[in-house]
């Protein structure tokens, strides 16, 4: 009996070949899509799983002290993991991790001397390894970081210093700030990094190599350079011990406000609440709160929530586009039906045979799907730049079991309407024809297509309106011409006497102006906090950049009182510019006053040490100093030579070079201009690694998360439209063979074909402008919420949604218009005559 359903369900999808061919499309695009998604989505949620104890280690974040409390970041002072061990028994371990910033590796390899750039290269406690389980291929983790001047690289990295050769025991030179080189022993090697991990490194050194560091600044709970993790003891209440660090920052940084601000514990918290939070490892990499993480990647939980909701939603419509041809269709096989029955098929056997039917064009929909997804995740992954596999899946018992049950869940649930109701009536009515006049479904189906338009028509609309918000975000005016500003890094490794590769720089006909800096928009993140002359004003927190003179003239920043500095006046060095967003913040007024209250000549002291005092030499018009997601903040611009300044001699320092475009013409100019500069470093200094980049592009790649995911949602909603349009086109299809004899009568009539082809469009031309009405509003609610994670937003132009409501209706003409003139343009003889 099961091989005589199988062959008339062939032959029924043979003899129905568009209803098959439709069928089977919109289930296979719908189902990878989906799976597609579930890949990402379940990815995403997975980091950080491999480790031993995940579900009792945790990060411990506070508030951001150098500007908003309320925002909480993952960097503490390394006196946080001090007091931890001694107040919270609770922590079977505490560890700290100190981003170091990129080191200069120097490797000599049977005479042969290499140098490397390491990013990813990190200090830690030598437990670390008792916190977090990484695979160690060589060397013992619990030893490895016992010693100073100590490292554990990955196995990839070794390979790169060491080639073949046994790493363990080999040394590498590390250059340090004074240009001199550490000897650094490897004592472990790990496997590799797993890709889902939110700590990446190619080398971790001990934190025991910087003790001379760590002996001055230990004590410091505002050195906010490190990272700590707690492993926490098994059955430990996580609220109560949660609640029970908040009574450790009044205990154990007064100290530090004391010693460094000349404020107690109260006045520098000045009423904000300074709490330790514990964050679960489990939900570092997805979470949105802290929105940084030193150590290696964030993923955003807003493209999660909208993929995984997007994966659901393509899902469900080819699933309603599947159910709603296969009610339509089986209408057709009622007289089938009849005959069976009156053959003596039991009402049992139909009802198997339209759920196996069903079952089976799932089934094949489903495989075909998975071969999809198999042949395009390379292209997904280098779009969303990650690294999913789905072979591994198929080899898992608990994917396989989903996809099962959804193949025999869709089956039953759009085969099941059709076989009860089709297989209750009696063969006499269902072979008179009475059948057809009752089983329509017609509100019902209307009402799918609704459903789905609905949804394609937003996702077209916030697709729109992504693309609209990037190329908003990408032409913004930030205060300054940010193009054509080359900008080569590591100058800080020369020393502090770098006129030597000024001079040559500015020899190069091909800048126009020069000029060095110790932080490069928009990433200039060092602050500090002062206060306006006077011990009645409020301290505030201010960004600070160190430049000299020329590094303004490059940028091209607009002053709006007093000047820049001269580096023919000495005194100059120890005044200060400030931005617009400074002098508000102040006290000092706005724009308006400046004429009747200069800000230049104000002093504004350091709210720390000894509390320096510098005078306001300029202003400069706003600009954006970090990324157009913020809003513009307070910033003061100190001369490169101040010595009062508590990073005076630290810090990474730039040369930024505005290239001339008379000189620089195409792209062979510029890559013979960055080969010329590199030989310029490597005449001062061959041990520097040259690097440079390009400000705009900089400004850009701020943005290259959003980038990459607007194509994905391009990607995904393109799939939406077409099953959309795809079910359309099967019951516009379905209608045209319902109505051909009432069109044909009309025909007969006297009536045109374009009256018939508006007259058979209209229905659904109905059904969509219900679907833009529904699709409009709920688009704007999405659109907005979306956009207020920008400080600076695209307008919501009703434009927009007007454009994509004639899209819609242009789309609903061309995917019915074949149906249509087809229908409408019958010859209505052949029609009537067997009537």
């Amino acid at each position: 009996m099961f091989k005589n359903y199988i062959k008339i369900a062939w032959r029924n999808a043979i003899r129905q070949k568009q209803f098959t061919v439709l069928n089977i499309l919109g289930l296979s695009i719908g189902i990878c899509t989906c799976f597609i998604i579930g890949l990402y989505v379940h990815n995403e949620i997975t980091y950080d799983t491999f480790h031993e104890n995940a579900d009792r280690i945790y990060r411990v974040n506070q508030p951001n002290i150098w500007g908003d409390w309320d925002e909480m970041v993952s960097s503490t002072g390394p006196n946080v993991a001090t007091a931890l061990r001694s107040d919270a028994p609770e922590f079977e371990e505490v560890t700290r991790l100190f981003s170091t910033g990129t080191q200069t590796i120097r490797a000599n390899h049977n005479g042969d001397v290499a140098l490397y750039n390491e990013e990813r290269y990190f200090a830690a406690e030598e437990n670390i390894f008792d916190v977090f389980s990484f695979n160690f291929s060589q060397g013992n983790p619990k030893t490895a970081l016992s010693e100073p001047m100590t490292m554990v690289m990955t196995t990839k990295t070794a390979k790169r210093y060491f080639r073949n050769e046994d790493p363990i025991g080999k040394t590498v030179e590390v250059k340090s700030h004074d240009g001199t080189w550490d000897t650094y022993t490897v004592s472990g090697i790990i496997a590799e990094v797993p890709y889902k991990s939110h700590l990446q490194f190619d080398m971790i050194v001990s934190l025991k190599s910087y003790s001379e560091m760590m002996d001055a600044h230990g004590w410091k709970w505002i050195w906010t350079a490190f990272t700590t993790y707690g492993l926490v003891q098994e059955g430990t209440d996580m609220q109560a011990f949660t609640d029970k660090l908040q009574k450790i920052p009044p205990k154990w940084a007064p100290p530090t406000t004391e010693k460094i601000f000349n404020q107690t514990f109260e006045e520098f918290t000045a009423g904000h609440a300074w709490i330790l939070d514990l964050q679960p490892l489990k939900e570092i990499y997805l979470s949105d709160s802290p929105a940084f993480n030193a150590f290696g990647p964030s993923g955003n939980p807003m493209f999660v929530n909208i993929f995984g909701a997007i994966g659901i939603l393509v899902l469900l419509l080819s699933s309603i586009n599947f159910m709603n041809l296969s009610t339509a269709r089986s209408s057709k096989r009622a007289k089938e039906i009849g005959v069976r029955k009156v053959l003596g098929s039991k009402r049992k056997a139909l009802i198997k045979q339209f759920v196996l039917e069903s079952t089976l064009f799932v089934l094949t929909g489903t495989i075909i799907a998975l071969l999809l997804v198999q042949s395009t995740l390379k292209i997904f992954n280098s779009i969303a730049e990650v690294e999913l596999e789905l072979i591994p899946y198929l080899i898992n018992p608990v994917f396989l079991g989903i996809v099962l049950v959804f193949v025999l869940g869709l089956g039953l649930l759009s085969g099941s309407y059709p076989a009860f109701y089709l297989s209750m009536f009696e063969p006499v009515e269902t072979l008179k024809g009475k059948i057809s006049t009752k089983f329509r479904g017609k509100g019902i189906r209307n009402g799918l297509v609704i459903f789905q338009f609905t949804i394609s028509i937003a996702l077209v609309i916030c697709t729109f309106f992504v693309q609209k918000q990037l190329s908003y975000t990408s032409s913004l005016d930030i205060g300054f011409k940010k193009d054509n500003i080359l900008q080569i890094h590591n100058i800080e490794q020369i020393g502090f006497d770098t006129e030597v590769l000024k001079k040559k720089l500015e020899e190069n006909p091909a800048f126009l102006n020069v000029g060095k800096s110790f932080g490069l928009p928009p990433n200039i993140w060092s602050g500090d906090r002062y206060k306006a002359k006077g011990s009645q004003n409020d301290v505030v927190q201010l960004r600070n950049v160190r430049t000299e003179e020329d590094y303004l003239e490059v940028l091209g920043v607009e002053f709006l009182a007093g000047r820049n500095f001269d580096s023919s006046r000495p005194n100059d060095k120890y005044k200060v510019i400030l931005n617009e967003e400074a002098v508000k913040t102040l006290g000092w007024g706005s724009q308006n006053t400046y004429t009747t209250d200069s800000p230049v000549g104000k002093i504004v002291a350091l709210a720390s040490g000894g509390e320096d005092e510098f005078e306001v030499m300029g202003v400069v018009k706003d600009f954006n100093f970090n990324s157009v997601r913020q809003e513009i903040g307070p910033l003061v611009i100190i001369h490169h030579q101040n010595d009062k300044v508590w990073d005076y001699g630290a810090g990474l320092s730039f040369y930024s070079m505005r290239l001339n475009p008379e000189v620089i013409q195409n792209t062979g100019d510029l890559e013979a201009l960055v080969a010329n500069v590199q030989d310029d470093m490597a005449q001062i200094d061959s041990s520097i690694p040259f690097e440079y980049s390009f400000m705009d592009q900089e400004f850009e790649n701020t943005f290259q998360s959003e980038k990459r995911m607007s194509i994905v949602l391009n990607i995904f909603t393109l799939m939406a439209l077409i099953i959309a349009c795809l079910g359309l086109f099967g019951l516009a299809a379905f209608t045209a063979e319902q109505r051909v004899k009432e069109l044909s009568i009309r025909k007969v009539l006297g009536a045109k074909v374009s009256e018939l082809a508006v007259l058979f469009s209209s229905e659904f031309a109905k059904l969509i402008c219900v679907s833009i009405l529904l699709a409009a509003p709920l688009a704007y609610v999405l659109v907005d919420e979306w956009l207020k994670g920008f400080a600076y937003r695209t307008p919501i132009d009703i434009w927009v949604f007007v454009l994509a409501a004639i899209s819609a209706v242009v789309i609903t003409f061309l995917t019915v218009g074949f149906q249509t003139i087809k229908a409408a343009s019958s010859n209505p003889i052949i029609n009537l005559r067997t009537e």
